[in-house]
């Protein structure tokens, strides 16, 4: 975890913590360039806080010049959020394209047919999404010789809220460990235009969060998550400081659990003895 200095809430949301994010998350790309001998980075941006937050830090670490934003909306429901995302290209003065993926999936669903199960299943055709921007993503950063930067947060890893080997199939994790909360207040701190971000993306536009889900505002997720995970304090003591229902952190603790093999390499078996 990055050493920083916390607010009450255990979060890295102070003054001096964003000072200090803002310096170190743009020399660790320009670290992970330099070792690469790259020659930029590739930025998916999709409307959200967090990608806009990444493509700023990208910019702070290589220059405009060599900062890529992709676009790439799949369906009408992602138009909103492509205007937005082109929106912060253009305020960052990056390259940035727009790929419709539409094509793409509808191509994909008709060679698969039915021995890939139903058409219309909501959960395996996000799945899919993701992980054609993810290969998309990488064959512009192949032709360009650059590295693909993941701006999944640490909430999301921890719940598993980012689909396996799509948004997770990156070159690095700049939000790593850095929750929610942090992001935002990152972005915010670096005169990002965050109100006009919150508008989205919300995955697969159907499901509600896993705050709404759990029925508590999304900083409290974050403080539970850094007190459990972090700080490895159990169930009863998260939710006492809290002040929230133990049923609320033992429901965090299980998608922590349920979803790890979503942040570890694949299982093999050992035939070293």
């Amino acid at each position: 975890m990055l050493d920083l200095p916390r607010d009450d809430a255990g979060l890295a949301t102070t003054r001096v913590a964003l000072r200090r994010l803002q310096e170190l998350l743009p020399e660790f790309l320009v670290d992970l360039v330099t070792e690469a001998d790259a020659d930029g980075l590739v930025v998916p941006l999709d409307g959200g806080v967090d990608t806009a937050t990444a493509a700023a830090l990208a910019v702070d670490a290589v220059g405009a010049a060599d900062v890529t934003g992709l676009v790439m909306p799949a369906g009408l429901a992602d138009e909103a959020t492509a205007s937005t995302a082109e929106a912060v290209a253009e305020m960052l003065d990056i390259e940035h394209r727009r790929l419709q993926l539409r094509p793409v999936l509808a191509a994909f669903q008709e060679m698969v047919g039915e021995s890939g199960g139903p058409a219309d299943d909501i959960v395996a055709t996000d799945n899919a999404v993701a992980r054609f921007r993810t290969a998309t993503a990488y064959y512009v950063a192949n032709r360009r010789n650059a590295l693909v930067v993941g701006p999944v947060n640490r909430t999301d890893r921890l719940l598993g809220s980012a689909t396996k080997y799509g948004e997770t199939g990156v070159d690095c994790f700049l939000f790593g460990d850095c929750y929610r909360t942090e992001v935002r207040a990152l972005a915010e701190a670096m005169d990002l235009p965050v109100e006009m971000l919150d508008g989205g993306p919300r995955r697969g536009h159907h499901e509600p969060t896993d705050a709404e889900r759990l029925g508590v505002d999304a900083e409290t997720v974050d403080r539970a998550l850094r007190l459990h995970v972090d700080e490895g304090r159990d169930v009863t003591a998260v939710a006492d400081r809290l002040g929230v229902e133990r049923a609320v952190v033992a429901r965090l603790s299980d998608w922590c659990r349920a979803t790890r093999h979503k942040r570890h390499m694949p299982p093999k078996p050992s035939t070293n003895r």
